[in-house]
C-alpha cells in the first residue's frame, strides 16, 4: 500500500555541497592534525624508545615500553597507561608521548614501527620465544602484565559477555519476529 514504506530523502544540490564542504574541512583538520608531528621529534623519541629497549628490555621499564611498541604493531593493546606512564624516566615517558601522538593521528608509518622492533632487538625476542613454543599454543610475547588468574578470570568474563550479547540478540529477534 503506497505511504507506508519508508520516506526516503534525496539530498539538494545545496545539501549536497554541504556534505562535500564539511568533509573537505574534515580532511584539511585531519592533514593538519597528522603535520602537526614534527618528523624530527618523531624520529628521536623512535631512537630513544629502540635504544633503551637493546639493553633495558627486561627492566620494569623496559616491560612497558615492549607492551606499548608491540600495541602499536599489532593492535593489542593491553597495556594500562597509568602503569605505562608511572613507570617510566622523564626521557622515555617524553619518548612514548611524542610517539603516541603520532599514531593517534596517522603519523606512524608500519616502517618506522617495524623498524623499531628490528632494531631494539624486539623482532628477534620474539622469534626466540615463538621457536620455544609448542606449535599448538599462541606465542605470547611481550609477556602479559596479568597473573594466569587474571587472565583467567577475564576470559571469564569475556565468554560471560558474549553469551549475554548473544541472549540479548535472540531476544531482540524474538521482540522484532512477533511485532510482525
Amino acid at each position: 500500500m503506497p505511504g507506508n514504506g519508508p520516506i526516503i530523502h534525496f539530498p539538494t544540490e545545496e545539501e549536497q555541497q554541504d556534505a562535500l564542504d564539511e568533509f573537505a574541512r574534515e580532511m584539511r583538520r585531519v592533514k593538519a592534525r597528522k603535520e602537526s608531528v614534527s618528523p624530527r621529534k618523531l624520529q628521536e623519541a623512535l631512537a630513544t624508545i629502540s635504544d633503551y629497549l637493546k639493553t633495558g628490555w627486561s627492566t620494569g621499564g623496559g616491560r612497558r615500553l615492549r607492551q606499548f611498541v608491540w600495541s602499536l604493531w599489532n593492535s593489542y593493546h593491553l597495556i594500562n597507561l597509568y602503569d605505562l606512564s608511572s613507570g617510566l624516566d622523564g626521557r622515555l615517558t617524553d619518548a612514548v608521548i611524542v610517539v603516541f601522538h603520532a599514531a593517534m593521528v596517522d603519523a606512524l608509518s608500519e616502517d618506522q614501527k617495524r623498524l623499531v622492533l628490528k632494531e631494539s632487538g624486539e623482532f628477534a625476542r620474539w622469534e626466540q620465544a615463538s621457536a620455544e613454543t609448542p606449535e599448538d599454543e599462541e606465542v605470547l610475547y611481550p609477556p602479559f602484565p596479568m597473573s594466569i588468574e587474571g587472565l583467567r578470570r577475564v576470559a571469564h568474563s569475556a565468554e560471560q559477555n558474549d553469551r549475554r550479547i548473544e541472549k540479548q540478540r535472540r531476544d531482540e529477534q524474538a521482540r522484532e519476529a512477533n511485532d510482525e
